[in-house]
């Protein structure tokens, strides 16, 4: 089988019935000390990120698993539910079993996507080779991955899909609209202590984290919908890679790109699932594929709002009709429209033209209502959770304006 083949089959190995689809989150949080600093991520003196996590991991029963980020960021990962309801109560359980034990160990959550006080100097990142070489790479490759391995929290959003097309469509739709969930999600007030005024801050970390990774996939050359999976795995065959897994699952240097590795990986008949699921975690566009449609735009929201990029995502993709109409608006923009709409993320100016002689503030509003629209033909009772969080943006701006205009 050859390398496309393989790569092929593992992105398609999760394919479900449309009865069967789930939606899982990831929630990224960091954690400070009550002295007003970042809980210490490698430490024997003192409690620190590591010992958090297990304890975490010890209560947290059947609802999710907790990890570690590099800079010792925390990140819930939920199980897969097959409404957003349930998803909520998930997130609500998480929510008071984070609050109990940061409480026990006088601990408080910053539910920001930047950290308002730190830079990278100041946080160590946690002991585990991948990530000492992911650092080492990124020097190279970007200006800000310091800041984005050790400075930033999200919320990412995964999805089963039914089939190879819904998968393109979906894939092809979110990065699309990416600087939408940038703005509507935007929650960086902050950054070395000053405010961040209009910047999207940890969009513009994201931008110049590694060219040849992360940004979204018009970057890259993937500007349509059709034969979408073949041209990501074009894509990623060209990458570098930022770590190889040896023959005993360990974590070694890397000497090529992702598509050498695969191919002498093949040609010695030492080639895994295990070695093409490394590559496809080595992409960080802000909509990759692996198994599943994992969507990546979303700063931290504040706590209780953690929900919404799901809820506005699910909204957009999931249902058959919403995603037609979607396409037949993006089907109008041309590639220069599209770079002018992903350059208007990096600023919280709704003014900033948009595709088609339309704002991108007019942008924002239109996909937002088709997400509702989306939601509510659904017939779950799931736009309630997103229709208030859209009302409040839409209003006042993005938390990001918010708290700085109340702060």
């Amino acid at each position: 089988m050859s390398i496309y083949k393989n790569i092929r089959s593992a992105i398609l190995s999760n394919i479900v019935k449309p009865a069967d689809r789930s939606i899982g989150i990831e929630i990224e949080s960091i954690i400070y000390t009550k002295h007003d600093t970042r809980i210490p991520v490698n430490s024997d003196q003192e409690y620190c990120a590591i010992k958090f996590v297990n304890i975490m991991n010890e209560k947290v029963g059947n609802n999710g698993n907790y990890s570690l980020e590099p800079g010792g960021q925390i990140e819930w990962s939920s199980k897969p539910y097959k409404d957003l309801n349930t998803l909520q109560r998930a997130i609500k359980k998480h929510n008071n079993l984070v609050s109990g034990s940061l409480k026990k160990h006088n601990l408080k959550l910053i539910t920001y996507g930047v950290d308002p006080l730190f830079n990278p100097d100041d946080i160590d990142l946690i002991d585990l080779k991948k990530y000492q070489l992911m650092d080492k790479s990124m020097e190279r490759s970007g200006s800000m991955g310091k800041w984005m391995m050790r400075c930033t929290s999200s919320i990412q959003v995964n999805f089963d899909v039914i089939n190879s097309q819904e998968l393109e469509e979906m894939v092809f739709i979110a990065d699309c609209l990416h600087p939408v969930a940038a703005y509507l999600f935007a929650n960086s007030p902050f950054q070395n202590g000053e405010k961040t005024n209009n910047k999207n801050v940890r969009n513009i970390i994201w931008e110049n984290t590694d060219k040849s990774r992360c940004r979204n996939l018009l970057d890259h050359g993937i500007n349509s919908s059709e034969d979408l999976i073949n041209s990501y795995i074009d894509y990623i065959l060209t990458v570098p890679s930022l770590f190889h897994i040896d023959s005993s699952g360990g974590i070694i240097e890397a000497k090529q790109n992702i598509g050498e590795r695969l191919y002498d990986l093949e040609n010695t008949g030492g080639l895994t699932r295990r070695h093409i699921d490394a590559a496809l975690h080595q992409i960080f566009t802000n909509v990759r594929i692996k198994n599943l449609v994992e969507i990546r735009g979303a700063d931290r929201t504040p706590e209780g709002y953690e929900i919404t990029p799901a809820a506005f995502w699910t909204g957009l993709l999931t249902d058959k009709l919403i995603r037609k109409k979607t396409l037949n608006i993006l089907d109008k923009w041309s590639n220069d429209d599209r770079k002018l709409f992903n350059y208007a993320a990096n600023s919280l100016n709704t003014s900033q033209p948009g595709p088609i002689k339309k704002s991108y503030g007019e942008w924002i509003q239109k996909f937002g209502n088709l997400a509702l629209d989306g939601l509510k033909i659904r017939n779950l009772n799931e736009e309630k959770l997103f229709e208030d969080f859209f009302e409040i943006v839409i209003k006042n701006g993005p938390f990001s304006i918010q708290v700085q205009k109340n702060g």
